[in-house]
Parts: structure tokens; C-alpha cells; sequence
């Protein structure tokens, strides 16, 4: 395994205009689970073959522990990746395909044999051993290629390039528990590229958000979500993101903006007074508003909870929770209330703010 630094890392494309990376600072622990999050073309896979050692950086330094790796050679960093669709050897049968990462390294049968058991057993493949990968689902290929990323016991780090693109909806969450509870059980550095928040924020311990080819925010699934330190991630990360209004109207100071979470809001019948609520002005984040669309997701004690969409004098927003005690329709006035939300001033993080 390995702690990775990326250091003032930039890389541009020969005979493009701009950089594709730049000036990139971050640190993966030894043992990580750290996930790479960003639409298309915010330079994730750019930077994981960077770390693979498919591309040399331009500018900056990437360290591998305290050694510089920069421009040494993918094969000399004991990295190994998982793509979106398996690579795997047609006309070899499973384990085959599992203890060839071995055999071009002449390990010794006896750690061939162990290495295929102990792999077998985390992935729960035992069964599928001798099949060929014709014989196999996209679910099972997909293990069978995160095994062979595995197999080497030198292994530095794991480089997952959005695995589960090509699978099967309905299996992804077993996919993403299998390769959770795997990097736990070994111990090994993994960093998984995805434009999928749920993903990212389900398997990563840590999170970068990037764009535009530099790093927003790093930190936990909840930091990420509950904190953003910037308004592209507020409105990436969440589904659906981050409200954001001018700061004046709701009554904050000291920003441009004010950023809150759907559930960071309580709504009632207008005119309907708020228990345990500060006297509703525009200095505590009261707004009125009146309902665009309904979408039920549920009951809690016999009251309808859900989404709702809300056009305020400022513009529309989106309330997630429970339903006010009254039916709910299209064009109804309500009082809402937000009761926390975050300051923003030039797109960056000022404050965050207890409104109730």
C-alpha cells in the first residue's frame, strides 16, 4: 500500500490552450478509500492516469510515501486499475485470469494457490473458478476483474475507473457493498472515479469534488454534503442540490448568497404560526411561497412527506420533508421557513448560519 501526494500538480495536453489539471494538492492516507467525483470532463480521468502512470504530469510532483514516482513507469509503481467494461482473457477460465497478474511476475505456485484462495473467499467467486468469463454475468466479470486488480499482494493501489458504468442497475449496490467491504477486509488503497454522486459518497471514506480541472472540496461523504465549501458543490452533490438565493433574503449578512439543503426547511399553511419558532421576519430566513409541484415519496405518523417545488419572490426552490398538516396542492400559498443555511461570496464558503 501506499499514501498518495499530489503536489501543485498540473498537466495540460500537447497543443492544447489551457490545462486539463492544475495546480492539484491532496493527500490519500495509506489504506484509504477515496473517491474522485465530477462531470464529464473535469479531468478525472486524466488524473487517474496520471496516478497509473499512462500520463506524466506537467507541472507539480506525485509521491508514492515520500518517493517522487513523477515519471516513473506504471509498472515499477505496483498499481493496478479496473475499467468501466472487465478486461479480462476470453479463452482463459477464471482462475486463470485471476493468477496471471502472478505468473508474469514468476510467483511461486504456492503463492499463486494461496493468493487465488484468499481472493476466491473475499469475493465470494469460489464457485465460478473454472468457468470461462463467456460463461459469466457482467456482475460476475466485473468481480473477476476486481480480483485480478487484487491478486498481487505488492500491490500499491487500486485505480477504479467508474466500475460499475456498465452493470446492471439493480446489481450496482451489491457491486459497491462487495468492493466496500473488500478494501476494508485488505486494507488497500482505492481510488474510484465516478460522475455518480451516490457512488461516491457511498464508498469512499473521503471525497474530492472536482471541475474544471482542480479540487473544490475534499472530505467525508457528510462533510461534502452537509458543508460545502463551494456553490458548484452544493449544487453537484444532492439530489436534488443545494438551494441558492440571495443572501438578503434571508436576512444574512456578511454574504452574497445563502445556500440551504431541501431538508433544511419547515413549511406551513400561510398565516399558520410555527411552534417554538422566532417571530417570522426576513432576518430569521422566512419566506412565502407558493407550491409549482407535488411529489409524495411517503407517509410518517398518517402525514404525507415528500418534495416539493416552491416559487418565491427570489426564485424557485426545492423542500424536502414532511407535508404541512393540511392537503397540499398545486398553487397553495406556504409560509416556509430555513432554519440553517450556509453564507457564499464569490461562489466561495463565508459562513454557516443557525437560523433557527
Amino acid at each position: 500500500m501506499a499514501r498518495i501526494s499530489l503536489e501543485n500538480l498540473g498537466f495540460t495536453y500537447p497543443g492544447a490552450d489551457a490545462a486539463t489539471l492544475s495546480e492539484l494538492n491532496l493527500s490519500i492516507a495509506d489504506g484509504e478509500a477515496h473517491a474522485l467525483l465530477g462531470a464529464s470532463g473535469a479531468g478525472k480521468t486524466t488524473l487517474l492516469n496520471i496516478l497509473s502512470g499512462l500520463l506524466t504530469p506537467t507541472s507539480g510532483a506525485l509521491r508514492f510515501d515520500e518517493q517522487d514516482v513523477s515519471r516513473q513507469s506504471g509498472r515499477l509503481r505496483n498499481v493496478a486499475q479496473v475499467f468501466q467494461f472487465p478486461v479480462l482473457y476470453e479463452s482463459l477460465s477464471v482462475a486463470e485470469n485471476l493468477a496471471f497478474p502472478l505468473k508474469t511476475r514468476k510467483a511461486s505456485p504456492s503463492v499463486t494457490a494461496e493468493r487465488l484462495d484468499y481472493i476466491c473467499n473475499e469475493l465470494d467467486i469460489e464457485s465460478l473458478r473454472g468457468l470461462k468469463p463467456a460463461a459469466l454475468s457482467l456482475f460476475q466479470k466485473q468481480l473477476v476483474a476486481v480480483g485480478k486488480a487484487l491478486i498481487r499482494p505488492d500491490v500499491s493501489m487500486v485505480l477504479l475507473d467508474e466500475p460499475l458504468t456498465a452493470v446492471e442497475p439493480r446489481t450496482k449496490w451489491r457491486l459497491r457493498q462487495t468492493l466496500r467491504r473488500v478494501q476494508a477486509d485488505l486494507k488497500v488503497t482505492m481510488i474510484y472515479v465516478t460522475h455518480d454522486q451516490t457512488e461516491a459518497l457511498t464508498f469512499a471514506d473521503r471525497v474530492s469534488v472536482l471541475t474544471a480541472g482542480g479540487i473544490l472540496q475534499t472530505g467525508t461523504p457528510e462533510q461534502v454534503y452537509s458543508s460545502p465549501e463551494h456553490e458548484f458543490v452544493g449544487h453537484f452533490v444532492g439530489s436534488p442540490g443545494m438551494n441558492f438565493l440571495p443572501a438578503r433574503a434571508l436576512g444574512v449578512a456578511g454574504a452574497e448568497r445563502a445556500g440551504f439543503r431541501p431538508e433544511w426547511a419547515i413549511l406551513r399553511t400561510a398565516n399558520t404560526a410555527i411552534p417554538s419558532l422566532p417571530t417570522c421576519t426576513p432576518a430569521t430566513g422566512h419566506l412565502s411561497c407558493r407550491v409549482l409541484r407535488v411529489r409524495v415519496q411517503g407517509a410518517q405518523a398518517g402525514k404525507p412527506f415528500g418534495l416539493l417545488t416552491l416559487a418565491t419572490a427570489h426564485g424557485e426552490v426545492a423542500v424536502r420533508g414532511e407535508f404541512p398538516d393540511a392537503a397540499v396542492s398545486v398553487g397553495d400559498t406556504l409560509d416556509m421557513q430555513v432554519t440553517r443555511c450556509i453564507g457564499y461570496s464569490d461562489q466561495r464558503k463565508v459562513s454557516d448560519i443557525e437560523l433557527v
